[in-house]
């Protein structure tokens, strides 16, 4: 599964919120079921019953994360920087999240950072900047070539 997380209403903190919506958009028919892409926005632990329920074997967080990279870099996050160095804006820290999704649900979890170029409150402007934009299509193509149903992520 993927989780999006990210508030569209802070710029490129929006990043991992606008992966998803556009992931969901892709695979909406060709996945079959076999995937489960959730826009949490800044609340993921809002969504932990339709994990449960899910039940995936891997999750893919996405956010933005500040990892001292070029605007729009896209990398895996550290674990031990989640909570050492305060990556998240979110209502519950990732950390805690990770954990809860390793321990409780019992699944691998990859956590994918977008280095954002500007965070900051933009109220009926849910944009990125162009950077950030550019790379999270590159993430969305990417992630949908992967999940779909005979790729070599579900092999036959």
């Amino acid at each position: 599964m993927v989780l999006g997380v990210g508030n569209p209403d802070q710029g490129d903190d929006g990043a991992g919120s606008r992966c998803a919506e556009r992931l969901k958009r892709r695979l909406r028919a060709p996945a079959g079921g076999r995937v489960l892409v959730i826009d949490a926005r800044e609340v993921p632990e809002n969504h932990t019953g339709a994990i449960r329920a899910f039940g995936p074997d891997l999750t893919v967080i996405i956010d933005a994360a500040g990892g001292g990279r070029a605007p729009g870099a896209i990398f895996i996050v550290d674990r031990d920087k989640i909570a050492d160095d305060g990556l998240s804006t979110h209502a519950i820290s990732l950390a805690l999240l990770v954990r809860y999704l390793e321990e409780d649900i019992g699944c691998d979890v990859l956590v994918l950072g977008i280095q954002p170029d500007a965070v900051k409150l933009r109220l009926g402007r849910k944009s990125l900047s162009a950077p950030v934009d550019r790379s999270v299509k590159e993430l969305t193509d990417v992630l949908a070539k992967r999940l779909i149903p005979g790729s070599d992520f579900f092999p036959a």
